[in-house]
């Protein structure tokens, strides 16, 4: 049944954000399943069924999938400054003590969470596995699990050939968080760049994305700056994220064809490096735009636990969950053939999801006061 047409510019701003939080969520774990594939082993000449799943886990999880974070920092530039009249100390000083409710003290607790939580497995194993992973904290610094505990992407380069590593904490999906938390910390330089160089300025960001020619500093990844800047660069200017971009939507979903095609064939080359960020531009708002679309004529509804729940998954899924969910399937299913493989390719994600959501609705039942502090009150 379809949800009733939306007419208001606004309504549709608000449903389209709402709508794909939960989704994107679901991407961020296709993401973490780090399918190990190459395209490049794909032979059009000789086909092998095993093709399937290694096209497959390529197109989603190092594709479509990777669509999600940027859409994040996009809503999160747009929405840090939606419907701002002026720009001063106070305003930064309100914004910046509201974002330490919901992002500094959920970052924190998660990260010590997540060493709590896996302190206790390790230590129910009595294998002396607990003294082992406290010695690798101590190795690596205990401050480090807030910051850069650990490292990948150390292979791949900028377009001038200087390594590009990415760092994140204990905690892997929240570098997310840690570096939408330096951000805002910035954000009156991103204010003042934006207002007065307009998109001359988002361009520039958008050449160091492309190219990658950037900081490697943890906390200033180039993609978090650039889609931040371009969402704050709508709401600088007074426009309306959705509609200016649906303005333009009969370019838009051809170019995130091509660039797909294009990426997914090359994907694991080094062509790669030139044709990915093109997707992934075009891919974001290909996808802002379809959703607003099917939002406009009522064909999509946003689910309001679904939507609250995305944040929980986002923090949850890779503490344990998702790497039990892997190894019960293996246990369950060892076959390596590809119809097998890539059942458990959905099917992985899709439990862990589940049991997040799951346990996100029992946490709310028992304790919401606990929930809402570990949620940033949201």
């Amino acid at each position: 049944m379809k949800s009733s047409i939306v007419t208001s510019d606004t309504e549709k701003l608000s449903k389209t954000i709402d709508w794909l939080r939960f989704p994107l969520m679901v991407a961020v774990v296709f993401v973490h399943m780090n399918p190990v594939v190459n395209m490049q082993s794909i032979q059009l000449s000789q086909l092998k069924s095993y093709d399937l799943y290694t096209f497959t886990a390529a197109f989603f999880s190092h594709m479509l999938a990777d669509l999600a974070v940027p859409c994040f920092f996009l809503f999160s530039g747009f929405l840090y400054f939606y419907k701002l009249k002026t720009w001063n100390k106070d305003v930064y000083l309100s914004k910046t003590k509201k974002r330490f409710q919901t992002l500094i003290i959920p970052y924190l607790l998660w990260n010590v969470l997540t060493v709590a939580i896996i302190s206790l497995v390790e230590f129910a194993k009595f294998n002396g596995g607990l003294s082992n992973y406290w010695s690798a904290i101590q190795e690596n610094g205990i401050w480090k699990i807030f910051w850069n505990y650990y490292e990948w992407d150390l292979n791949k380069t900028d377009l001038l050939g200087n390594v590009t590593p990415k760092y994140g904490p204990i905690n892997i999906p929240l570098w997310f968080l840690r570096d939408l938390i330096v951000i805002v910390l910035l954000s009156p330089l991103v204010y003042y760049l934006i207002k007065y160089t307009r998109l001359i300025g988002v361009l520039l960001l958008g050449v160091a994305f492309y190219t990658k020619v950037w900081f490697t500093f943890p906390g200033l990844n180039i993609a978090g700056v650039f889609f931040f800047a371009l969402g704050a660069y709508f709401s600088i200017h007074g426009k309306n994220l959705v509609t200016s971009l649906l303005q333009h939507k009969a370019w838009w979903y051809p170019l995130a064809a091509i660039t797909l095609v294009l990426a997914t064939y090359f994907d694991g080359t080094d062509m790669s490096a030139y044709v990915h960020p093109l997707f992934t531009i075009f891919g974001v708002i290909a996808v802002v735009n379809l959703t607003a679309t099917f939002i406009e004529h009522g064909t999509l509804k946003v689910n309001p636990m679904l939507s609250q729940a995305s944040f929980f998954i986002f923090v949850t899924h890779t503490i344990l969950i998702l790497g039990y969910a892997k190894r019960a399937l293996i246990y369950v299913i060892p076959s390596q053939d590809a119809f097998y493989m890539l059942l458990k390719y959905f099917v992985t994600p899709t439990i862990t999801v589940v049991v997040c959501v799951a346990l996100y609705l029992v946490t709310k039942k028992v304790s919401p006061r606990v929930l809402s502090i570990l949620m940033g009150s949201r």
